[in-house]
């Protein structure tokens, strides 16, 4: 229940921010540096390889890093430029928003991410993002299109259904930052 409470609010604060204006262009792609000596993106691998017992690696994804200001009419409007870092256990990630950062998952096993971010003249912020069961939750949405009965009959599948191969995904990472009450220059 909890994941799909937070993917219906990442889809939320993604239609509210979509409906005020297009999204900030991502230049670049930022790839993680593991903590554990691994050299490319499954960063569990020197773990997996002397034998220690980790999670299966899913694969990776570009997670979107965004960062905004609140508007004197309580609206948010996206800004650029806020340092932002992007930190599990075992990697971390340095880049300048908007941002779009290469990161492993591992399923319902995939870390939390503390995404962090500052900007000259804004208080530094720091938010957490964790995976959501993509696979159920598209699932469990498709039923609610259907009514009380679709609901029930896809809830009577997901309950039957294996769905330790699920795919799990990060939703959108928005920080808005908050003025620090320093005049501008």
């Amino acid at each position: 229940m909890k994941s799909i409470f937070a993917i219906a609010t990442a889809a939320a604060v993604g239609v509210l921010v979509s409906a005020c204006a297009k999204p900030l262009e991502v230049a670049s792609i930022t790839d993680v540096r593991s903590k554990t000596g691994s050299k490319g993106i499954d960063v569990l691998e020197p773990k997996r390889v002397s034998g220690s017992q980790v999670p299966e690696f899913a694969g990776d994804q570009l997670l979107e890093v965004r960062t905004y200001v609140q508007t004197q009419n309580n609206g948010q409007t996206e800004v650029a430029g806020a340092t932002c870092v992007v930190s599990a256990a075992d990697f971390e990630a340095t880049t300048q928003s908007p941002a779009k950062v290469r990161v492993p998952l591992y399923r319902q096993q995939s870390s939390q991410l503390a995404v962090s971010c500052e900007m000259p003249g804004y208080k530094k912020k720091m938010i957490t993002v964790a995976a959501v069961d993509e696979t159920r939750s598209n699932r469990l949405a498709s039923g609610a299109n259907s009514g009380l009965i679709g609901v029930i009959a896809v809830a009577a599948v997901d309950a039957m259904s294996d769905n330790s191969r699920n795919d799990w995904k990060y939703p959108l990472a928005g920080v808005v930052l908050e003025a620090d009450g320093t005049p501008a220059r």
